[in-house]
């Protein structure tokens, strides 16, 4: 299930350190992660006009805007602030037009005011909002860091995730999250895995219960975030079952539209699966950059078998 996420008005300001004109009493939230100077607008086109986005005025605009007759200031600036903005920031120590001041007071609207270059506050907005909004999902699982790849463990309750995540602490690797891990889409192809601030640190093992990492084995245990390189899937040992020998096809999970390598591992008594989890990342990595052992293996095997046919 993804989870709808929001910004509180305040939290977005006292960040910013912008200055606060005018607050609003009814908008406290922003809920897309874009922003949109308000230079069209001004300029009397109001066409596309995302009214969702945190609004911008930087030079150019306020420039232009001193250049429009006192009825077209007064039209444009109502028109944009009767839209539910969830802000207007003026950027660069511009003094805020009086024509916006008197269309905040009339529909109840924020306007700030910052000496940042409008560039930086563009920057630092997005990047906030990114973070902050970002489409987020919850899996059940272990995300550790093994050796630089993030390696989210998945698998049915009780087979053995936690065990396996305190074994690879012990072998010097580090804990991210156990249980329940937010994964969070930041870009078009990345996904970071934390753990939500009530369980971050904790692990829990059956039969000893609730484990603080940070507290048995130190900071450098533990990491607060990790790219997500490779999902494992343990799965009890089905004798039935066909598994894969060779590793010639690679497959693939999709989490919030990203394609993640996935392998499934089964899981049975005398199998020591800290040190495969630690073959797999290795191997991930080197997949990564290219270089596929069983496609060795595969063309090394083709070159054999036909010198052996032409000796024949």
């Amino acid at each position: 299930m993804i989870k709808k996420k929001s910004v509180q008005l305040d939290d977005f300001i006292a960040y910013m350190k912008l200055e606060v004109i005018r607050k609003s009493s009814t908008v406290k939230t922003i809920e897309s992660y874009e922003t949109h100077k308000v230079g069209l607008e001004m300029a009397g086109y109001f066409e596309y006009f995302p009214e969702e986005r945190i609004q911008l005025i930087g030079m150019t605009e306020h420039s232009f805007f001193q250049l429009v007759t006192k009825e077209d200031r007064l039209k444009r600036a109502d028109e944009i602030m009767k839209a539910p903005i969830p802000c207007l920031v003026i950027c660069r120590g511009n003094e805020v037009p009086e024509e916006f001041i008197i269309a905040a007071e009339k529909y109840d609207r924020t306007i700030l005011t910052t000496a940042e270059n409008t560039s930086i506050v563009l920057r630092k907005a997005i990047e906030y909002l990114n973070r902050k909004l970002a489409k987020t999902i919850v899996k059940h699982g272990v995300l550790v860091d093994i050796n630089g790849v993030g390696t989210l463990i998945l698998g049915k309750s009780g087979i053995g995730k936690s065990e396996v995540a305190l074994e690879l602490i012990k072998r010097g690797h580090r804990l991210v999250g156990d249980d329940a891990i937010e994964i969070i889409k930041v870009g078009e192809d990345t996904l970071i895995g934390q753990a939500p601030e009530l369980i971050k640190n904790f692990l829990e093992i059956r039969g000893i219960g609730i484990i603080n990492i940070a507290k048995l084995f130190g900071m450098v245990a533990i990491k607060d975030s990790m790219e997500i390189d490779l999902i494992v899937n343990f799965e009890h040992w089905d004798p039935q079952a066909i598994y894969d020998r060779l590793g010639l096809d690679q497959n693939y999970e999709s989490i919030l539209g990203v394609e993640v390598p996935i392998i499934k591992i089964p899981v049975k008594p005398g199998r020591n699966l800290a040190i495969l989890l630690e073959t797999a990342a290795v191997d991930i990595r080197q997949k990564k950059q290219g270089y596929y052992a069983a496609l060795e293996l595969d063309e090394k095997t083709r070159a054999y078998t036909a010198r052996k046919n032409d000796e024949l």
